[in-house]
């Protein structure tokens, strides 16, 4: 999220650059009295001339790319704030890498605030905007540091941490649907790896022997960058010390 000033108020102009509608359904349920966006000051406006915000669903599509640039250069010099909303307009979603698609809106304009989900529930919408109104502040701090004084330790478990990570590292690309059975076929390829005397090689013979069977090129992605992630994070942790890899040969 880039910093912005604290606003008592914020008019929106919703945006659809592609979207499949369920997103647009959840920001008119935020509309509806019983979450009552304006009663923090929220409302939306039929024109980008009038806006203060512009709320965007759906991936950047070719089609619409001239039209969102549009729409932006016509909104009022400041504060300019542009909301992704839903994982397509965070990534590019299950679209992500599609001829027909830049990807998410960031592709375009920058972007203040991001919303994930598929679609995101109204509370995590609201969260959001008010999040840039100053009303709330970030409940996850993405801030990683080391020093002499301070020992790193992970959040969990050395192998449960992993799985989370790569899982978060997941949805960017295949969103909600898919992510689950990829990371569980990428899962079954680290144990047969680490079963045998050259893990790390092993793996990466799995991965292109998996993505060369794979129609679908986006899984095949997927599977590749979950490959990188896995031994960055695998390194990362071998290097504080952690004994990843007898961990990872214990997997049952």
């Amino acid at each position: 999220m880039r910093r912005k000033p604290r606003m008592r108020s914020v008019w929106v102009f919703h945006l659809n650059t592609g979207a499949c509608n369920g997103c647009d359904i959840e920001i008119l349920d935020v509309l509806t009295p019983y979450y009552d966006a304006e009663r923090l000051g929220i409302k939306l406006v039929g024109s980008p001339r009038h806006a203060d915000a512009l709320l965007v669903t759906g991936p950047l599509t070719r089609q619409t790319y001239y039209a969102a640039k549009a729409v932006y250069e016509a909104m009022p010099p400041t504060p300019r704030i542009v909301i992704a909303v839903g994982t397509c307009a965070c990534s590019g979603g299950i679209f992500y890498d599609s001829y027909a698609v830049h990807g998410g809106i960031d592709k375009l304009l920058p972007v203040d605030m991001y919303v994930p989900g598929c679609p995101p529930r109204p509370e995590e919408i609201i969260y959001g905007l008010a999040q840039l109104l100053g009303l709330v502040e970030k409940k996850v701090r993405g801030e990683t540091y080391r020093d002499e004084e301070h020992e790193f330790r992970p959040e969990a478990p050395i192998v449960d941490r992993l799985w989370y990570d790569l899982r978060q590292v997941l949805t960017r690309i295949v969103g909600y649907f898919d992510r689950e059975t990829v990371l569980n076929e990428f899962v079954s390829l680290v144990k047969e790896a680490y079963r045998r005397s050259n893990p790390r090689q092993a793996l990466r013979s799995l991965v292109e022997e998996y993505c060369a069977k794979e129609e679908d090129p986006r899984i095949a992605l997927a599977m590749r960058l979950l490959l990188n992630e896995f031994e960055t994070l695998v390194d990362r942790y071998r290097d504080e010390g952690y004994p990843v890899e007898d961990l990872l040969k214990g997997l049952e």
